[in-house]
């Protein structure tokens, strides 16, 4: 493309724009939403219609129809207690980080720096320089490692090692 920088900033300044109107009326619902209350738009005994109207007062007066939508979606869906976690990911993709693709690597104990450093790197070069992590303790992979990148998984655990051992000696 000739002009792709261009191009590119014009579509950065729509995605932002477009970004913007959906993360300031979210931000408010979630502000607005006290944990009573999300209890109860999170209750499946509860109709939808009654959750309606129960988050109806909490959208800003000129909140587009497909966040309006989208917020009753979750409470029809008894997900409402996400709205805090999808607001962050929101942010994460409006700072141009890592576009929401996360490692999530688990030890059995915490790891050192130069360790997460190592894997950084490894991880890095296999799935690209964008990739984000988060670092997870769970004493019951016995050992190892074990990475999640999206539906891909690197099963460097003693558990995983034991699991696979099993199965070969059926």
């Amino acid at each position: 493309m000739a002009n792709e920088g261009l191009a590119s900033t014009y579509a950065n300044a729509v995605f932002e724009e477009a970004l913007a109107q959906w993360l300031i009326p979210l931000r408010t619902v979630a502000a607005s939403l006290k944990p009573d209350l999300v209890a109860k738009l999170d209750d499946p005994a509860l109709t939808f219609s009654k959750k309606q109207e129960l988050l109806k007062p909490c959208l800003p007066a000129n909140t587009l129809k497909p966040v309006e939508n989208f917020l009753f979606l979750l409470a029809s869906k008894n997900n409402v207690a996400l709205l805090n976690d999808i607001i962050v990911i929101l942010d994460r993709f409006a700072q141009h980080e890592n576009w929401g693709t996360t490692a999530k690597v688990t030890s059995a104990i915490a790891l050192i720096d130069s360790e997460k450093t190592a894997i950084e790197t490894k991880m890095r070069a296999q799935f690209g320089k964008d990739l984000a992590f988060e670092f997870v303790v769970d004493p019951a992979i016995l050992g190892g490692v074990l990475v999640r990148v999206g539906d891909k998984v690197i099963d460097g655990s003693v558990a995983g090692k034991l699991a696979a051992l099993q199965e070969k000696l059926k």
